[in-house]
C-alpha cells in the first residue's frame, strides 16, 4: 500500500483550503501505519486454551510497540472524529486523552532508542508490560502479582530530555502537556464540567443522544484535528525508528505543511526540521 505523496507541500497547500489539507492528511494516516505494520506481518498465532489463539507480532522489540500504538493512534483519531461529527462531544474528548497516551508512548520510546544504544529503564519495562500476556479469567488475574504499570511522567522523561535545547522551551512543553492531559482526563473521569458540557438550555435537558449545537460539534472536530498534529509526529518518529524512508518523507512533508498552517501553526515549533 503506497501513501499519496505530499510532494511541493509549502506551495501546493497554501493554495488548498485548510479543511483540503486536514482531509488529505487524515486520509493518509491509515495508509502510512498500514505500511509501517507491514514488515511485522505475517502476524504469528499462539494457542490460548481450548478454542483460542494469540496474535503477535513476528518480533517482540520496541519498534512492534510503536507500529501497534500507532495503529490504536490513527483508529482512535478516526473514532473520535465520528463521535464529534455526531455530537458525542464528551466521548470524543475521552478518546483524544487515549490518543494523546499512545502518542506519548510512541515518542517515548523513539527518543529512547535514538539517543542511547540501550533503553531507559522506565521505557525497557513499559517495552516489556507491553507483551505480557493478559490473565484470561478472574482466578489467574488474582493469582497473578500485583504489576505497578509505568506512569506516562516516566516515559515523558526521554521525550523531555530531548527537548531541552532550542527551538522548543522544556518548561514550556512540559507545563503545556500537563495542562491539556489535565484537560481531557476530565473528560475520561466524568468530571462536573463535562456533564454540564451536556446541558441545553432551550430544551432544558442534556443532550445524551448527540449535542444539537453545530457550535458545539465544530468545537470538537477542530480538537480532532488539532491532536491530529500530534499523531502525525508519532509516525513520523516510528518511521524514522523503523527505518521507512518513503513513509517518513510523506510524513515529514506533511508535518511540516501543518506547522506552516492554522490551525497547527504555533511559533513555538519555528526551526522544527
Amino acid at each position: 500500500m503506497v501513501a499519496v505523496p505530499f510532494s511541493d507541500p509549502m506551495n501546493s497547500c497554501r493554495a488548498k483550503s485548510n479543511g483540503v489539507l486536514k482531509e488529505k492528511i487524515l486520509d493518509n494516516l491509515d495508509r502510512w501505519a498500514n505500511d509501517l505494520v507491514a514488515p511485522a506481518l505475517p502476524l504469528c498465532t499462539t494457542p490460548e486454551g481450548k478454542d483460542e489463539v494469540r496474535l503477535e507480532f513476528r518480533q517482540q522489540i520496541p519498534q512492534s510497540v510503536m507500529v501497534g500504538k500507532l495503529v490504536r493512534a490513527v483508529s482512535g483519531l478516526r473514532g473520535a472524529l465520528v463521535l464529534a461529527k455526531a455530537g458525542h462531544i464528551t466521548e470524543c474528548a475521552a478518546i483524544l486523552r487515549f490518543v494523546s497516551d499512545f502518542c506519548t508512548e510512541i515518542l517515548a520510546i523513539g527518543m529512547s532508542l535514538q539517543q542511547d544504544s540501550e533503553l531507559s529503564s522506565a521505557v525497557k519495562e513499559f517495552v516489556d508490560q507491553y507483551f505480557m500476556r493478559r490473565a484470561r479469567t478472574p482466578d489467574e488475574f488474582t493469582a497473578r502479582k500485583r504489576m505497578r504499570y509505568v506512569s506516562r511522567e516516566k516515559l515523558m522523561i526521554a521525550y523531555e530530555a530531548a527537548s531541552e535545547s532550542p527551538p522548543i522551551d522544556p518548561n514550556l512543553l512540559k507545563r503545556t502537556r500537563r495542562f491539556v492531559n489535565m484537560v481531557y482526563d476530565s473528560y475520561v473521569h466524568g468530571a462536573y464540567e463535562t456533564t454540564m458540557e451536556l446541558w441545553n438550555p432551550r430544551t432544558r435537558l442534556f443532550e445524551m443522544r448527540g449535542h444539537s449545537f453545530l457550535k458545539k460539534r465544530e468545537k470538537f472536530v477542530e480538537a480532532v484535528f488539532l491532536k491530529m498534529h500530534e499523531v502525525v509526529l508519532a509516525v513520523e518518529v516510528t518511521a524514522a525508528m523503523t527505518g521507512h524512508s518513503e513513509v517518513f518523507k510523506h510524513v515529514r512533508q506533511a508535518r511540516r505543511a501543518m506547522d506552516t498552517n492554522e490551525p497547527w501553526k504555533f511559533s513555538g515549533n519555528k526551526g522544527l526540521t
